[in-house]
């Protein structure tokens, strides 16, 4: 049984089973709820690892501490409340070279919020843009 909400396999996704079909078709549960938990699915590299384990686990995992990292075998699947973003100016002082928002781009494989680029900024959001919060966009 899992501790960690956020976790891959906790809730119902934890059930196995006439366990799994007896909760999943429960009356109380055939009703679409709210939620603001996004999840972005990366393809392992070794940028990506870097993004992980040097800018994901340490500072954006203080700021955001509802963030759960899993390794999926070829694949990190990251879970969190609100949003994850990852700044690739900051990735590429990390690498120590070229780095931009469409390399980013290119190992991620899967997405659960609304996800945007501004900039050098890769965002995946619960919000709705326009309606939560103002639409942002390049300063000139």
């Amino acid at each position: 049984m899992s501790i960690q909400a956020n976790a891959y396999n906790s809730g119902i996704m934890e059930l196995k089973g006439k366990d799994f079909a007896k909760e999943f078709f429960a009356e109380e549960n055939q009703v679409v709820h709210e939620s603001n938990t996004v999840v972005l699915v990366l393809k392992k590299s070794d940028e990506i690892n870097t993004i992980v384990d040097e800018v994901l686990l340490t500072e954006f995992k203080l700021a955001n501490p509802s963030l759960v990292v899993e390794d999926r075998a070829g694949y990190w699947w990251l879970k969190a409340n609100g949003k994850i973003e990852v700044d690739c100016d900051e990735v590429a002082e990390l690498l120590g070279r070229s780095y931009n928002v469409y390399d980013f781009l290119v190992d991620v494989s899967s997405t659960i919020g609304r996800a945007y680029t501004l900039g050098n900024t890769f965002t995946i959001t619960s919000e709705l843009m326009g309606l939560d919060r103002k639409l942002e966009d390049l300063k000139s």
